[in-house]
């Protein structure tokens, strides 16, 4: 199992779904029983999240204003569901 910096060291490619077999099911195991890193994997992943949902608004509000409201709408849900996760 991972320690705390380990995990720290592959969360990106957690989040981009890079890692093995092993150090996929090493880390998971260590966010089973480590709140912290789950919070800084969690923290990590709406980073990730807002920010393409950043650049998607940017591009659309240019080109697409009615598809803004849609992603603003998308990003609120996500948000929710967050909440509710912890």
């Amino acid at each position: 199992m991972f320690r705390c910096s380990e995990v720290a060291d592959r969360a990106s490619r957690l989040i981009d779904g890079e890692l093995g077999f092993w150090p996929l099911l090493n880390m998971r195991l260590h966010l089973a029983m480590c709140r912290g890193c789950r919070a800084f994997i969690q923290q990590m992943r709406t980073t990730c999240d807002l920010t393409q949902i950043a650049g998607a608004m940017q591009d659309v509000a240019v080109h697409e204003p009615a598809y803004a409201e849609d992603i603003q709408e998308a990003l609120a849900r996500r948000r929710a569901r967050s909440g509710e996760e912890t």
